[in-house]
């Protein structure tokens, strides 16, 4: 009975001190799951907090804030514009409102939110950063520069913003800025693989093709993720300094990736015809026929490696074959890829 007695009791006390929780108690504990970046509880507990006092304004905008750091943007944005209504110049909620939006189907509210930002003339690095990622999530990769750049100025250290940069001048074919932003990305960040792979893709865009090669075995060494692409990019630069024997080895390590990918197996025939080894790009290009008879551009190119070895009359019959088939390469006649 006694021992009946003290469960009872037990779990009174456990009850009243659940139910005396306050919403101030719930935001005080959220905020100590805050400090420690585990913002699934924090999230968690303002949402208790909120339930017991749905119009406090602090408890709102923590909330607005932690689901937009979990990347909850449904569950912020409706949260930040209530907030806004009463708080029009809150630059770091207009900035968050222009970056989320622009990850979204909504991209001219992202821009609106955005211009009403810069009237600010914010000088502050993360800002300008958020806004220049909107720029650049709508295409407008010319004031995405022009933001990009500011924030560079404040956050000189910031290892993201010369990458940044470096795509956006990539995407208005600027390549020498490109180029000059993404080895800066590099030289700031030496131990990543990537900023030497991009850096490397500039360098080949902005024909510096022995720097690329430089940064392409770097890239390597850094561990950079192997792919097709990879290899293949690598193979283009040799070719562009007509070193066919590396391009023949990288556009190999290519292959590896997808043996009978088309594009690669071309290239390497054609890397074949360019050495002058016509035999052997026969040998590929037979292969490649024997998989898909018909296609068109394989026998236009093995027409032209009988051109190229002075068999003109032999040509012609891979030709006619070929516009048979696909009367548009009648364009290309003995001019594809200046083999």
């Amino acid at each position: 009975m006694k021992k009946g007695i003290l469960l009872l009791v037990m779990l009174m006390i456990t009850l009243s001190t659940t139910y005396a929780q306050t919403a101030e108690d719930f935001f005080q504990q959220a905020m100590q799951f805050k400090q420690k970046e585990n913002f699934t509880e924090t999230a968690k507990l303002l949402g208790k907090a909120l339930a017991l006092d749905p119009q406090n304004k602090s408890f709102k905008l923590e909330m607005a804030d932690v689901q937009y750091l979990r990347k909850a943007f449904f569950e912020s944005i409706p949260l930040y514009e209530e907030i806004l209504k009463t708080d029009a110049n809150n630059i770091i909620i207009l900035a968050r409102l222009s970056e989320m939006y622009s990850m979204s189907p909504k991209k001219m509210k992202a821009v609106e939110y955005a211009e009403l930002a810069l009237k600010m003339k914010p000088t502050d690095g993360i800002i300008n950063k958020m806004l220049a990622r909107t720029f650049y999530e709508v295409k407008h990769y010319p004031k995405a520069i022009e933001q990009y750049k500011i924030a560079e100025k404040a956050l000189p250290k910031d290892l993201d913003l010369p990458f940044k940069l470096g795509f956006c001048y990539r995407k208005i074919n600027n390549y020498g800025e490109a180029m000059r932003s993404f080895l800066r990305a590099m030289d700031l960040d030496p131990s990543n693989g990537s900023k030497a792979y991009e850096a490397a893709n500039s360098c080949y865009d902005a024909n510096n093709y022995k720097l690329a090669l430089e940064l392409y075995q770097r890239a390597e060494d850094k561990g950079h993720y192997k792919s097709k692409g990879f290899y293949d990019n690598w193979a283009l630069t040799c070719i562009e300094l007509k070193d066919y024997d590396k391009a023949l080895f990288y556009y190999t390590q290519a292959k590896e990736f997808s043996p009978y990918d088309k594009d690669i197996n071309l290239s390497i025939a054609e890397t074949y015809m360019k050495k002058g080894d016509f035999n052997k790009c026969r040998e590929v290009l037979d292969d490649m026929l024997q998989l898909n008879p018909n296609d068109a551009e394989v026998i236009y190119t093995k027409g032209m490696t009988y051109y190229k070895a002075g068999n003109t009359s032999k040509a012609e019959t891979f030709f006619n074959q070929a516009f048979n088939i696909d009367p548009s390469l009648k364009s290309l006649r003995y001019t594809k890829s200046n083999l």
